[in-house]
């Protein structure tokens, strides 16, 4: 083998090298982006049962509030509070939605999958889950504090 030669093989095993590294810290970044994304999943469907159970008290405390009240009470303030929840249970339901989207989207581009934090998310598949049929509840229980007919 002559010097040329060498020089070759020398630049092409180099080459090699540089495209394999460039691969790895790609590879490090994604799955370092991944974990951030799904601290942040985890974070968000925490922080939205923590606004479910809330949300729950608040419709709790309203419709024994509606039970205890005289029949004289003051229809108008109790309409416009009503409204208000209403309004206020719409957008949790549209921060669920997005939620849920979001997380759909996550699992479907494969950022979510990966040996690892398969436990975590159906963690947060199941807290997605449970938020849903909470909400469920409370627009159920929204639905019946409507103005009733005497």
């Amino acid at each position: 083998m002559d010097s040329a030669s060498n020089w070759e093989f020398a630049a092409s095993i180099a080459a090699v090298s540089i495209g394999l590294s460039g691969l790895l810290l790609f590879t490090m970044l994604s799955v370092i982006g991944s974990w951030r994304v799904l601290e942040r999943g985890t974070s968000a469907s925490t922080e939205a049962a923590k606004t479910m159970i809330v949300i729950q008290d608040l419709a709790r405390q309203l419709a024994v509030r509606e039970i205890s009240r005289s029949p004289a009470a003051d229809v108008s303030q109790a309409a416009t509070q009503l409204s208000g929840l209403r309004v206020q249970a719409d957008a949790l339901l549209q921060q669920q939605t997005r939620l849920q989207d979001a997380v759909r989207n996550l699992v479907e581009a494969g950022v979510l999958r990966s040996e690892g934090s398969s436990a975590e998310l159906k963690d947060l598949e199941g807290a997605v889950k449970r938020l849903e049929e909470n909400l469920a509840r409370i627009a159920a229980a929204v639905a019946n504090l409507g103005p009733r007919q005497p």
